[in-house]
């Protein structure tokens, strides 16, 4: 017998693409799981700790690695992540660190087949404390991010450049929600 994976929705991209807001009118019709990287650096920020990008990359991509699988192992029922564990190759891929670790958190933890991918958009494009790349550095990262996800063997589907509702109803009924 085929052993399906639980119901996991990705929502990946670019940094900057759209993914929070969507998550923000997703968020009262189906579980959310909040990207880890964001997480992360601001538990580093609040505790004066040094696992960011800027700082200490391995120890960054270690400390998002520990939310990512704490994220998948605590799931319940359909749930839409903001990022998942293939993300992490592409970080991997960015800093030219080995993505052993990740592959192997990763094999015991399907997601969906299919991942909702957000293109980067220039339009909406804003940097901010933990978003510090330029629009060329998100765009180049998005495509580590494709790279990482095509792959692992997932299928993206590309996620409209319309408003946050109109981009949730897009995803929802992708999904059956």
């Amino acid at each position: 017998m085929i052993e399906m994976p639980p119901p996991y929705f990705i929502l990946t991209g670019p940094p900057g693409a759209g993914k929070t807001s969507l998550l923000e009118v997703m968020a009262g019709r189906i579980s959310i799981i909040r990207e880890a990287a964001r997480r992360v650096l601001a538990e580093q920020r609040a505790s004066g700790g040094t696992a960011t990008g800027e700082q200490d990359p391995a120890g960054f991509i270690k400390a998002m690695l520990d939310v990512a699988r704490t994220d998948y192992d605590q799931a319940n029922g359909a749930t839409v992540f903001d990022r998942g564990l293939p993300d992490l190759l592409a970080f991997c891929a960015h800093y030219k660190f080995d993505d052993a670790a990740i592959k192997s958190a990763l094999a015991p933890r399907p997601y969906q087949a299919t991942v909702f991918f957000l293109p980067a958009w220039e339009e909406i494009y804003a940097q901010d404390e933990e978003r510090t790349l330029d629009f060329a550095g998100a765009n180049a990262f998005g495509e580590l991010t494709r790279r990482a996800y095509l792959d692992s063997g997932y299928e993206l589907i590309d996620v409209p450049k319309i408003d946050p509702a109109k981009r949730a109803a897009f995803v929802l009924n992708k999904i059956g929600a």
